[in-house]
């Protein structure tokens, strides 16, 4: 079996959830060119589409009763994917933003690399919890773009950066003091010693 048929194909039948995400994942590089050939607007609403499938790949796994974990990993990647590649879009879409912006820009992109880099030293596996501080982070950066765009307001990189170097510490401390339950609600709960 090739790898397009099991990314495609899971179980013997075509997942539609699968398909969703890897649009996602093909959306980046036309996003990139359309904004390097000067068609921000254009660019700006296929990133919202492509923003869009993150939610709706999901909905479409459980509303199929078709969840896996395979789809599941596979969504985290293209949203790691995703999110890497928003750096050179907020750079191409904001001229000098670098400039403006480099501690908020390097914490927002460099941050959670260097958390992925000392969790794997710490737990010898890639720990991404489902904690709040996590999807609030995630959901100011996808957002990011278009909330420039509409209001204006650059200051929304630092606001974004804050959320999301806290989230990574919070992270960092939950690993540090023993946890490993992915789906905890956030860093700060009870760990159970055994």
């Amino acid at each position: 079996m090739s790898v397009v048929t099991s990314l495609l194909h899971e179980g013997g039948e075509v997942k539609l959830a699968n398909i969703v995400t890897l649009a996602r994942l093909a959306s980046i590089l036309p996003i990139l060119l359309l904004l390097a050939n000067s068609h921000a607007v254009m660019a700006l609403v296929l990133y919202c589409v492509a923003a869009l499938t993150d939610m709706l790949d999901g909905w479409l796994a459980r509303r199929s009763a078709r969840a896996s974990e395979f789809g599941a990993r596979l969504d985290g990647v293209v949203d790691n994917i995703f999110s890497m590649a928003l750096l050179p879009i907020l750079l191409l879409a904001f001229p000098g933003l670098f400039d403006r912006h480099p501690i908020a820009l390097i914490v927002l992109f460099a941050g959670p690399l260097l958390y992925l880099f000392v969790a794997k030293l710490w737990t010898r596996s890639l720990m991404m919890f489902h904690f709040l501080s996590a999807k609030v982070g995630a959901l100011l950066l996808f957002a990011l773009w278009p909330a420039i765009w509409v209001t204006g307001w650059e200051g929304l990189v630092p606001v974004a950066a804050f959320v999301v170097g806290a989230s990574r510490l919070e992270q960092l401390l939950f690993i540090w003091r023993g946890g490993t339950t992915q789906d905890a609600r956030h860093g700060f709960v009870r760990l159970e010693r055994t």
